[in-house]
């Protein structure tokens, strides 16, 4: 987080880059790597059946290419760096999330809220550190946050390589058709007595997850298809196809209004360069505190209103930050805890639509879509801001939440969740 927050500051003021569309562009390039490589990630995942090893081995890529950010002399080779960190980090969402949801196929929102959760815990620690940093030390700060996060990021390598190293391998997806048993994906446990006991069988009862009280258990996922039957591709089932055509536009918004949020609020709001990162970290904290109540909202109301609702969420954000123009009012707004809304209702739909084998590459689906949404929003932000004016970006960003929030009432809300 705190490489995507001061990327565009840090690229204008110590690289000395002057267009506003190349920082934007690096940031489309970061999200089109993960849009690129996540399904990629996941699928590999779900062939190998080492989960664990892949994510290791892209937090590793991941701490190398961050270490070497405060070093390179201009913007290219920065955006070199920073595209190759995303592509190694999109390893981490698809098999974690698909591990989380298969060991608790009972209750798939909550399980994925956890690690979302943990997720935001990070972003806000990146988020207000780094604002700290910036604030007592300037472009030194920024160039400290790097170091910082690839060190995290080598830590964690270290640490899930060790739990992949006792763990045993999920039995790998061999073909498209005939049966595949629910793999049991283990991570530092193969099953519920601990190392070395026999696989979690999905078909019993999952512990409960830690912290969640008494939940109501949603509907298990469809069954595997038939012996003859061939394996249907993931884009042929018709909720992903609609999440991924709602995140398109929402999220290619959002991110045109990120890739300038820096420039937004330290030059056109004459906000201070500190406010940037205290913003994303009051998200990220919002979001760690109505997570697991998401979570529980998702798998009790429905992962697609919970979907649909955070999509709508975007369009009052927005509309907030159109009309009330200055630093503490875009702050606020962009601070609503919008994601954890999104991402638990999609990972919520695509664990009841897609088969237990498949699920890696489904949830890489989901979160490439958002990456590629990503990118195309970030250059788009660029070249609005370079052609008229950053003022411009937020009312761009609101016609896209507007046009996802009507495809997703109308395909997702008003659906079935489709299979």
């Amino acid at each position: 987080m705190a490489v995507y927050a001061y990327a565009p500051v840090f690229m204008r003021q110590a690289l000395g880059e002057p267009r506003l569309s190349v920082p934007a562009a690096g940031l489309a390039l970061a999200s089109l790597a993960t849009f690129l490589m996540a399904g990629r990630w996941g699928r590999w995942g779900d062939l190998t059946g080492r989960p664990a090893r892949l994510v290791a081995l892209g937090l590793a890529g991941a701490a190398l290419a961050l270490s070497l950010l405060p070093l390179v002399p201009s913007s290219a080779g920065f955006i070199t760096l920073l595209v190759t960190t995303t592509a190694f980090l999109a390893a981490v969402m698809p098999l974690s999330v698909a591990w989380l949801t298969l060991r608790h196929p009972d209750r798939p929102g909550e399980a994925a809220a956890a690690l979302y959760r943990a997720r935001s815990v990070g972003w806000a620690a990146g988020s207000f550190g780094s604002g700290w940093l910036v604030d007592r030390a300037g472009m030194a700060g920024i160039e400290l946050s790097f170091w910082l996060a690839a060190g995290m990021a080598l830590a964690a390598a270290a640490v899930v390589s060790g739990l992949a190293s006792r763990a045993p391998a999920v039995a790998p997806v061999t073909g498209g058709s005939g049966p595949a048993s629910p793999p049991a994906l283990a991570w530092g446990e193969a099953g519920p007595e601990g190392p070395g006991s026999s696989p979690v069988d999905l078909r019993r009862p999952s512990r409960p997850l830690r912290g969640a009280g008494t939940v109501t258990p949603s509907p298990l996922p469809a069954p595997l298809p038939s012996p003859a039957a061939p394996a249907r591709p993931v884009w042929r089932y018709p909720a992903v196809v609609a999440i991924a055509v709602a995140v398109l536009f929402t999220a290619a918004g959002n991110e045109a209004f990120f890739a300038v949020f820096g420039p937004y609020l330290t030059e056109y709001l004459h906000g201070s360069s500190g406010q940037v990162g205290w913003a994303l970290g009051i998200a990220s904290t919002l979001g760690i505190l109505i997570m697991a109540p998401v979570g529980r909202l998702a798998d009790r109301w429905g992962p697609q209103r919970v979907f649909t609702l955070g999509i709508l969420g975007y369009v009052v954000m927005y509309g907030l930050i159109a009309a009330f123009r200055t630093p503490l009012a875009t702050v606020a707004a962009f601070a609503l805890p919008l994601y954890p809304l999104t991402a638990t209702g999609a990972t919520g739909i695509i664990s009841r639509t897609i088969p237990p084998e498949r699920r890696g590459e489904g949830v890489g689906v989901y979160e490439g879509s958002a990456a590629l949404a990503a990118s195309v929003g970030g250059a788009l932000g660029g070249l609005v801001a370079d052609a008229a004016g950053l003022g411009s970006v937020p009312l761009v960003s609101l016609a896209l939440a507007l046009a996802g929030t009507a495809v997703a009432w109308r395909w997702v809300a008003g659906g079935t969740g489709g299979r």
